[in-house]
């Protein structure tokens, strides 16, 4: 499918529009973009939803089969994975999967927009993301195997509840709870704006809650903590 209704035309006014780009008065350049926004075909549109749909779907999928969703019940049995070793893997796997997903989603921008010009792209800056995210990777996973996990126990529930330290819990509950927050608030974002990184904010949405139920409850059994939703009696 073209992207414009006239791609001959809409190529040389793409060229035109970058002579003027610096020096050029804002009503030639306002006359330019209106010329090509009446050129351009629903492709793109088509593709950023096709795109939001397969990454989402994706996701979706392999959430029902790690945790056997196909039966809802299931949902309250969830748990963290089954080591520290795990949990760091996960995390830092989904923040240096985000490098790649800025610079995919760098390039389709620059594929997708007829109205930006080479100089204005932000293209190279993969030279300066790779190193940034492995420095800030191996801090965070220093920071949580020797500081966050000191003294977590894993596998866990994710729903565990320690009556024991009430307050303790509640604490906890409370700064992951934003946490979680503010990561749902990113793939709502990301969904509008950034979908390459819908992957790795769901991963760290299950990192977080494995983090939460590891200081909680991480490595007591089932039989020791409050499940909720949880109907089976113990004694």
């Amino acid at each position: 499918m073209p992207a414009h209704t006239d791609e001959a035309h809409a190529a040389d006014l793409t060229i035109q529009y970058e002579k003027i780009y610096i020096n050029g008065s804002p009503e030639a350049k306002m006359s330019i973009e209106k010329q090509l926004v009446s050129l351009r075909t629903s492709k793109w549109k088509i593709h950023y939803a096709g795109l939001v749909m397969c990454l989402a779907g994706s996701t979706l999928l392999i959430t029902v089969f790690r945790f056997k969703l196909w039966d809802i019940r299931k949902l309250r049995s969830a748990t963290t994975p089954r080591s520290k070793f795990g949990l760091l893997t996960l995390a830092s796997g989904a923040w240096l999967a985000l490098a790649p997903t800025l610079i995919l989603e760098l390039e389709d921008e620059y594929v997708r927009d007829d109205l930006t010009p080479t100089i204005d792209t932000g293209r190279g800056v993969e030279v300066l993301l790779i190193p940034h995210f492995v420095l800030t990777g191996i801090m965070l996973i220093l920071v949580g195997r020797f500081i966050v996990l000191r003294n977590a126990a894993l596998p866990a529930n994710l729903w565990c509840w320690d009556g024991d330290r009430r307050n303790r819990s509640i604490a906890l509950t409370i700064f992951y709870g934003l946490l979680c927050g503010a990561i749902v608030v990113l793939i709502a974002i990301s969904i509008a704006g950034l979908p390459w990184a819908l992957p790795s904010l769901s991963v760290g949405l299950y990192v977080i809650a494995s983090t939460r139920a590891a200081l909680i409850c991480g490595g007591r059994k089932l039989a020791d903590v409050a499940i909720p939703f949880h109907n089976s009696t113990t004694t």
